[in-house]
């Protein structure tokens, strides 16, 4: 739970505390498809399993066990003692557009707003930060440790967490301790029998489980004179790799960020024939916008008539098991 009581403000990517809504954020969290997909449930949604959460690794990551607090969630990978943790939510994620203010274009250097309603309305204050905080690897154990693992608020602000995980030093058992933004774990000894299973250690990172295969779902399409290209789309992972061909021989990479956002009716899980909306947005990579006359007519001429000549682009995402549909293209891509 994330609480304006207990927490106050929490903190986005651009570095900027935001107040937490009066309403709270009331999330319980579960691992799911044997521990490399997280599934969420709240209150104030529908009740039907279908708002997700990435693992780390863009989903490629199986974990064993998962703790939440104030929206900071731990995960631990299977036999490798790998640690993740991630500030996220439903507000957080960007999906409250009805209640938030949102913006992907950089907000640092912006003044915080003195309260949420002038957040909401007035622009010259900072926006929350799109897209929201990713998946931060935290120091290597060392040591042994079980999968027992449990997160504890400490303060105000979302970096007032103790992070705990059950283990052994020395001969004597405890758990190992650190603040959250910490670099280094210390050990607290409780010499009391260990509860959790004993977990594998190894120096180097074992994040990506190479038996968690990437999502099936690549989509293919085509307009007048340019086609595009989406591959391995999931609707847990943000953002994903939109390719354009334009046709003569070159091509622009785009990327396409999505955020599953408020419904009134349930919804399946997953991706079936069941059309799945998402707010979505164009990004032209900074790179290629910052050298643009010096890019290829065709890739200038897309951008300008396609785009506006803008970095981001807000447009509509609808998803099936059978066809992607970008509604600020006016493209449908076909799965296959």
């Amino acid at each position: 739970m994330l609480s304006p009581a207990e927490d106050k403000v929490w903190r986005d990517r651009a570095g900027h505390d935001h107040n937490v809504g009066g309403a709270k954020v009331s999330h319980v969290f579960a691992l799911t498809d044997d521990g490399h997909r997280i599934h969420y449930v709240d209150p104030w949604l529908p009740q039907d399993h279908s708002y997700e959460m990435s693992t780390p690794a863009g989903g490629r990551f199986r974990a064993v066990s998962l703790s939440t607090g104030g929206s900071t969630t731990l995960v631990v990978v299977n036999r490798s003692g790998d640690l993740h943790t991630r500030l996220y939510d439903f507000d957080i994620s960007g999906a409250g557009k009805v209640f938030f203010r949102y913006s992907y274009e950089d907000q640092r250097g912006l003044p915080e707003a003195p309260d949420m309603l002038a957040e909401r309305l007035d622009t010259h204050y900072a926006a929350i930060q799109l897209p929201a905080p990713d998946w931060v690897r935290q120091p290597r154990i060392p040591g042994a440790i079980t999968d027992r693992i449990s997160v504890h608020k400490t303060g105000i602000g979302s970096d007032a967490r103790e992070l705990r995980v059950e283990g052994s030093r020395d001969g004597h058992t405890g758990y190992w301790a650190k603040s959250l933004t910490a670099e280094h774990w210390d050990f607290v000894a409780t010499d009391q029998p260990s509860a959790g299973r004993p977990l594998e250690n190894p120096a180097e990172d074992r994040s990506v489980d190479a038996t968690v295969p990437a999502s099936p779902y690549d989509y293919r399409g085509a307009s007048a004179g340019w086609s595009a290209t989406v591959t391995g789309f999931d609707p847990a992972v943000s953002p994903t790799p939109l390719t354009v061909d334009l046709g003569d021989g070159v091509r622009l990479g785009l990327i396409l960020h999505t955020v599953d956002g408020l419904r009134q009716t349930p919804q399946d899980s997953g991706i079936t024939a069941q059309p799945r909306h998402f707010d979505g947005t164009l990004e032209v990579p900074s790179e290629i916008l910052n050298s643009l006359a010096a890019q290829p007519a065709s890739i200038r001429e897309f951008i300008a008539s396609r785009l506006g000549g803008r970095r981001f682009t807000d447009t509509g995402v609808t998803v099936t098991d059978g066809e992607l549909r970008i509604e600020g293209l006016g493209v449908v891509l076909n799965r296959g």
